[in-house]
């Protein structure tokens, strides 16, 4: 091996230059990469490739790819010789730039595929539905959930909120009593969806109303119901299978639209809240791109916060990438928003925040603008740094010492309204608006 130590940040620029010395005009829209699940790359070129090149890019990827290496004679093939033949080139696949060479990489994960599909803007008709995310705890994601779900039932709506916080639930405990939590959780109903075994009543199972607003609606699918806590030796097992796929090859995607479909059947709300998962795992994949819901990512102004981010963004940059600049099918992105957590809400913390955002943004999901300042055919997806328009800028929450270890059902008539209103009252005017284009788009 030549040069650095190969490593797997390094694979695919290898293979790039490797493909390029031997064919220095490769149209590398008609090659397609494949990572196995231990991190190999297996290169398919199109029938046409002389068999000399073959042979000579065989050894040079073998040589350079080293242990990333599938063997010398397995590395390359011709589409026709593969198993999937004409059928790898429409499978779901990244696109990662060298240079100025996009590289179309299909992942075989072990678990995750939902992150390497495009979101489906066909889904059936649903009510508007709203993601919280973050990548800790402690911002105040769970508790904006909450009493923005309490606001709107006090504004005359019925509200589904869905913990999908599966290893930190949290909802459960500060919503219902004990003893007043549904029997299911929606850890229960994933595993019983593995098997086929989510009967007809299962989602009335599931959801209990919560009594921290004095009137009805406001409606609560924990992660855990009653059964976890009578059968608690269960819970880890039920979670190490709660994210497989299921034995008809659904993905936890699809597997969580169906859950999701079942529950609003139930309920009949008019807004659905999620709470999703913290951190980068795999399955966050689905509520951040499959649910055809508004998201909004809560965030501390540190630079761990946005090197989490950046991660985060980088990644689903490459689906904008397949889709093309200004794609409908790209058009997630505009339903993604920043939210400021523990905020002083003044305003040079506001335009800090912003900036912080918006490096992170330009570098990953929003479009790079030509040097003429045209944008082509398509409009480009971009935003200027203080646009209060733009997603990287933030809906702010004031930090207050009231929320700090907040337990509402023992807490919330202590706090009062003013309270909440003074801290969360910007992101509510923000999550109102949003929800209002939503119904109207909806007639």
């Amino acid at each position: 091996m030549e040069g650095r130590q190969i490593s797997f940040d390094r694979c695919i620029p290898e293979l790039v230059h490797a493909v390029r010395s031997v064919e220095p005009t490769a149209d590398f829209s008609g090659l397609r990469v494949v990572r196995d699940m231990h991190g190999r790359l297996y290169l398919t070129v199109p029938d046409d490739w002389p068999q000399p090149a073959l042979d000579t890019l065989r050894e040079q990827l073998h040589r350079v790819l080293g242990p990333f290496s599938p063997g010398r004679n397995n590395g390359v093939a011709r589409c026709s010789e593969t198993l999937s033949g004409e059928a790898l080139y429409r499978e779901p696949s990244l696109v990662q730039w060298v240079g100025d060479t996009g590289v179309h990489l299909v992942e075989r994960r072990a678990m995750g595929q939902d992150w390497v599909l495009q979101p489906d803007p066909g889904q059936t008709s649903h009510p508007p539905r709203f993601v919280f995310h973050s990548l800790k705890g402690g911002v105040g994601r769970s508790t904006a959930l909450m009493l923005w779900g309490r606001e709107l039932v006090r504004q005359g709506r019925t509200v589904l909120l869905v913990d999908l916080d599966l290893e930190a639930p949290g909802l459960g405990a500060h919503m219902l009593p004990e003893q007043n939590r549904p029997e299911y959780g929606v850890l229960d109903w994933l595993v019983e969806d593995l098997v086929g075994n989510t009967h007809p009543g299962l989602a009335a199972d599931m959801v209990a109303e919560s009594s921290l607003v004095d009137r009805p609606g406001l409606w609560l699918a924990p992660a855990l119901g009653r059964t976890a806590a009578e059968h608690s030796e269960s819970a880890l097992a039920k979670l190490a299978r709660a994210y497989l796929e299921g034995e008809d090859g659904s993905g936890f995607a699809v597997r969580l639209q169906k859950m999701l479909g079942a529950l609003e059947a139930e309920v009949q709300p008019d807004v659905v809240l999620i709470d999703s998962r913290a951190g980068l795992h795999e399955t966050v994949a689905a509520p951040l791109l499959h649910l055809d819901a508004e998201v909004f990512f809560f965030a501390v102004d540190v630079p761990a916060t946005w090197e989490g981010y950046r991660y985060l963004f980088a990644h689903l940059a490459q689906l904008a990438s397949v889709s093309g600049s200004g794609s409908n099918d790209a058009q997630w992105r505009t339903r993604f928003h920043m939210v400021q957590a523990r905020s002083t809400m003044r305003m040079e913390d506001k335009y800090r925040f912003a900036s912080s955002s918006y490096g992170v943004w330009v570098d990953t999901l929003y479009d790079a603008v030509s040097s003429d300042g045209m944008d082509g055919p398509d409009i480009a997806f971009t935003f200027d740094e203080r646009d209060p328009e733009a997603p990287h800028w933030p809906f702010g929450i004031l930090r207050s010492e009231h929320f700090e270890a907040f337990n509402p059902m023992e807490q919330l008539a202590d706090v009062g309204e003013a309270a909440i209103r003074e801290a969360f009252g910007e992101l509510f005017e923000g999550l109102h608006s949003c929800l209002s284009l939503l119904e109207e788009e909806a007639g």
